[in-house]
């Protein structure tokens, strides 16, 4: 790759150092992604690194979105962020279902 002194104007790929970043979908989903600290692509043009898709869940996509976010502000994107985190995976499903709750509750009144 060439470096950004020598870049072709078309090439806007970066070359610096990889950093993470974050960015927000059409679905309201937030994903962490990585990429090269002075590309002047989007953030949704980088190597996501989370959260996992949780459509094997089979999740209403309210709850699925709540959920994944709930991870993302978790800072949970792999199988190393989780270990030994369980009571906050616990609380991130948690809170992803509160809002069920609230409607199951209302249904009450």
């Amino acid at each position: 790759m060439a470096s950004s002194a020598e870049r072709k104007p078309e090439d806007r790929s970066g070359s610096g150092p990889l950093v993470r970043m974050d960015y927000e979908d059409e679905t309201g989903r937030m994903w962490a992604v990585v990429m090269p600290s002075d590309s002047d692509y989007d953030p949704s043009m980088g190597i996501p690194i989370g959260p996992p898709d949780s459509s094997g869940l089979h999740l209403p996509e309210e709850t699925a979105v709540r959920l994944h976010n709930q991870l993302h502000a978790r800072g949970m994107f792999t199988k190393q962020d989780i270990k030994g985190r369980h009571k906050e995976v616990f609380a991130a499903v948690q809170a992803a279902f509160k809002v069920d709750v609230a409607k199951v509750t209302e249904l009450f009144n």
